[in-house]
């Protein structure tokens, strides 16, 4: 099964188990489905010659280097694809940016492709299209990444930070702590009981929360920084798709907010 046909059998699957996310949930499967004749499409020989980097200490991707004079009639493509898809506001944008031209969709996708830029400036839609491009260049180097730092808060492969974090069994660490990131999906071990945005490792300054009706999902907050992230525990549920298991789970987002913490990076859907 493609990285997009399991994201979209789990968020269909989580719409019986999480009614008030139904609505973000069948959305996120029509993206899905754009998103994966996106990645189809990908030249992937020729964008991996210019985006693939071999320096020292750098990241494997440098995305910013990707040809935008061939990216962008790509992304007028999936503009269009998109005017079928999600809200009526979410149509009219996708509308909107598809008759807009190639200045405006080239900013759209430097504004997605700028290493920690808010998630109020880089569009939906643009993001929604470079995480396909950089999910499926990812695919392709990752046996050749060289091991990450299990200390560093962004991506080994693409330099993004983290979405969510994951616990699972591994091969001689039971409870390994890992980060998926935002942008490739890669997932890449982490130091536990560290904070991955700020480092804080007191460990009475890191704090947990959980919820009856999500036990395989919690949140991890950090007093230092006031931020947090949810972390999926694959060991509760090995059937959980982490990406889509945090799109399920509004009401975390919802609670961490009104405690004042602030997420360390929004999901596709800015929550």
């Amino acid at each position: 099964m493609s990285t997009w046909s399991a994201r979209r059998a789990r968020a269909l699957a989580l719409e019986s188990e999480s009614p008030h996310a139904a609505e973000i949930l069948r959305c996120y499967a029509d993206v899905l489905g754009v998103q994966e004749r996106t990645a189809a499409q990908v030249p992937v020989r020729e964008w991996l010659a210019t985006v693939q980097s071999s320096d020292v200490g750098a990241t494997a991707l440098s995305l910013g280097r990707l040809p935008l004079g061939e990216v962008v009639p790509r992304f007028a493509g999936f503009l269009v694809a998109m005017e079928a898809i999600g809200t009526e506001v979410m149509r009219a944008e996708a509308s909107r940016m598809a008759a807009s031209g190639d200045a405006e969709q080239r900013l759209a996708l430097e504004a997605a492709l700028a290493v920690g830029s808010d998630d109020e400036v880089a569009p939906f839609h643009a993001r929604a299209f470079i995480e396909a491009v950089a999910t499926t260049l990812a695919g392709r180097v990752l046996p050749a990444v060289a091991s990450e730092d299990p200390a560093a808060t962004t991506c080994h492969v693409c330099g993004a930070p983290p979405l969510v974090a994951t616990l699972r069994d591994a091969s001689g660490a039971l409870g390994a702590g890992g980060l998926v990131c935002s942008r490739c999906g890669t997932e890449r071990r982490v130091r536990r009981l560290t904070c991955v945005f700020c480092g804080e490792s007191d460990s009475t300054r890191l704090r947990i929360h959980s919820a009856e009706s999500v036990p395989h999902v919690r949140i991890d907050e950090c007093e230092s920084c006031r931020r947090y992230i949810k972390t999926v525990d694959l060991r509760r549920r090995g059937d959980a798709v982490p990406i889509v298991e945090d799109l399920a789970t509004p009401e975390l987002d919802l609670w961490a907010r009104d405690q004042g913490l602030s997420k360390g990076r929004a999901n596709l859907f800015g929550m």
